[in-house]
C-alpha cells in the first residue's frame, strides 16, 4: 500500500474573502451593499503573511475574483511572498444556487481575472463555503474542463451548506472521459461514527488546541497529509458585527479572538506548505499512487485503507 512519507509537509490553505462574504449571512440585499461595507481583507492578509513569514511557511490562498478586481495589489503581494493563488470563484455564490452554465461562467471569469493579476497559471479551485454536494454532480467535471488540476471543495461530512458524507476523505484522483482532477479534501475525522471537519473553520476555533493537535496528529500517524483551511476573516475579532440568525452569528463569531493563536501553534507544530509545493510534484512523479478513478465524487471509499499518497 502506498503512503505519504512523514518527511513531506502538510497542506495549509486560506480562503481570501471579506467578512461580509460569509455564506451564512448571504442575501440579495446584503450583496447589493458589499461595496458599502468596511473592507478588512488587507489588514487580515498582512497579519497572516507576517505569521507565515516568521515560520518560513508557504500556503495556498483560494481567492475571489471580486477581490482581485478591486485590490489587485493585495493579490500580487501574496504571490510576491511566494504563496500560491487559487480560485474561490468570482462572487462567492454557493454552487447549488447556480446552474451549470452560470457556474462555468463564474469560475472561468474568476480564473481569468486571477491569472491576469498574478501573471501565473491558476490550477486550483475551491467552492465558496465548500458548497459542492451530491446534488451538484455536474460541478467537478466542469472544474476539470475549465483547466483546473485540483479541487479542494468536497467535505466528506454532513453539512448544511455543503458536504458529501460518503466521499473519500483522502487525496484521490477523479476521472471522466476526457478530463481528470485531483481532489484534496480538507481534513476530517470520524468520532463516534460521525465525521467532523477538524481541518479548519469553526472546529479550529471551537476545539481546545491540545485536542485539535491530538486529532491532527492521528491523521499524520496514518501517513496522510493534513489539509487545513482558514478563512481570512477568522483571525479578525475586531470585524464589524453582522446580524443574522442566532446559529449563524454563533458559528461565525465563535472564538475569533483565538484563531490567530491557534494558527501560530499549528505553524510551530506541523510542517506546512502550499498545495502546489507539497502535492503537485508528487502527483507528477507517481500519478498511479493517488489514482482512484470515479465519475461520481460521492462514490469514493472513505475508509482508512483507501489508496494513499507516496514518495517512497
Amino acid at each position: 500500500m502506498q503512503r505519504i512519507s512523514r518527511r513531506n509537509r502538510h497542506i495549509l490553505t486560506f480562503e481570501l474573502e471579506e467578512h461580509f462574504h460569509a455564506g451564512r449571512f448571504d442575501s440579495p440585499m446584503r450583496r447589493r451593499s458589499w461595496s458599502l461595507h468596511q473592507s478588512r481583507v488587507r489588514v487580515n492578509l498582512e497579519r497572516i503573511l507576517g505569521m507565515l513569514e516568521l515560520q518560513s511557511t508557504r500556503a495556498t490562498f483560494f481567492t475571489l475574483g471580486w477581490l482581485a478586481e478591486r485590490y489587485p495589489s493585495i493579490i500580487r503581494a501574496v504571490t510576491e511572498a511566494g504563496h500560491e493563488i487559487a480560485c474561490l470563484g468570482y462572487g462567492h455564490e454557493l454552487v447549488a444556487a447556480q446552474t451549470p452554465h452560470l457556474f462555468r461562467q463564474d469560475i472561468r471569469r474568476a480564473k481569468r481575472i486571477l491569472e491576469d493579476v498574478t501573471g501565473q497559471p491558476v490550477v486550483g479551485y475551491r467552492a465558496p463555503s465548500l458548497s459542492i454536494t451530491a446534488h451538484t454532480p455536474w460541478a467537478l467535471p466542469i472544474v476539470a474542463e475549465e483547466g483546473f488540476l485540483y479541487d479542494s471543495s468536497v467535505l466528506p461530512i454532513r453539512h448544511d451548506l455543503g458536504g458529501i458524507p460518503d466521499a473519500n476523505p483522502w487525496v484521490h484522483r477523479l476521472s471522466w472521459d476526457r478530463h481528470s482532477l485531483w481532489e484534496i479534501p480538507p481534513s476530517t475525522m470520524s468520532i463516534g461514527g460521525i465525521r467532523f471537519a477538524i481541518g479548519g473553520g469553526g472546529y479550529l476555533r471551537a476545539l481546545s488546541y491540545p485536542r485539535l493537535k491530538s486529532m491532527l496528529s492521528r491523521i499524520e500517524a496514518l501517513n496522510q497529509p493534513i489539509v487545513v483551511y482558514l478563512r481570512s476573516w477568522e483571525i479578525d475579532a475586531a470585524q464589524p458585527r453582522m446580524q443574522g440568525t442566532i446559529l449563524s452569528e454563533f458559528r461565525h463569531y465563535l472564538n475569533l479572538d483565538k484563531a490567530a493563536g491557534r494558527l501560530q501553534q499549528l505553524l510551530a507544530d506541523f510542517p506546512f506548505g502550499s498545495v502546489r509545493e507539497v502535492l503537485l510534484p508528487i502527483c507528477e512523479q507517481v500519478p498511479s499512487a493517488l489514482t482512484q478513478d470515479s465519475p461520481d465524487p460521492a462514490a469514493g471509499d472513505h475508509h482508512e485503507g483507501s489508496p494513499q499518497l507516496t514518495t517512497a
